[in-house]
Parts: structure tokens; sequence; C-alpha cells
């Protein structure tokens, strides 16, 4: 987890890094937005490493 903060923008931009497919970083994503206040948000998931087809 990383979070890099603009407060005098009112910003604030998590990295959610996972590996496996057990792991729910929607989960994680929702409870940071309500902790951190977040009037808008949005998600981007990018895959990397080795895929299985």
């Amino acid at each position: 987890l990383c979070i890099h903060t603009w407060p005098e923008y009112g910003y604030a931009a998590v990295d959610i890094f996972t590996c496996g497919n057990s792991v729910q970083p929607e989960k994680a994503a929702e409870i940071l937005t309500g902790k951190l206040g977040s009037k808008s948000h949005s998600i981007m998931e990018i895959q990397r490493g080795i895929l299985d087809n």
C-alpha cells in the first residue's frame, strides 16, 4: 500500500499492490475512500508480471 498526498489540493493517490487471486484490493479501496472522506474516486487495474492464460 502506498499513499501519496497533496493536502494543498485535497488530493491523494493510492497504489494497492497485490499478488494471488485470494486478495480483495477493491475492499481495501472501499475502506480507504471512506476513511479519507473521498468525494470522488477512480480505480484503474494494471496487471503486471507473468499472467496465466
